[in-house]
């Protein structure tokens, strides 16, 4: 199984990611950084989606940008 880091512009584009792919069925789950380095404990830092085919996932993450 392959992992792909994408990247968005705003802690709401990655809600909005969330909300479609909980809509669509995905399990998600974000991810908060402890805050031991440079971002305050707590601070949403990434989202991780699926197991799912590279083809469903696609259709709600195809326009983001690899990192």
């Amino acid at each position: 199984m392959k992992k792909v880091v994408l990247k968005v512009d705003s802690l709401q584009a990655l809600y909005l990611i969330k909300t479609n792919a909980d809509m669509a069925g995905f399990s998600t789950s974000l991810i908060c950084d402890a805050g031991h380095t440079e971002v305050e404990p707590g601070t949403v830092t990434a989202l991780g989606i699926g197991p799912a085919k590279s083809e469903d996932l696609d259709k709600i993450t195809g326009k983001l940008q690899l990192l």
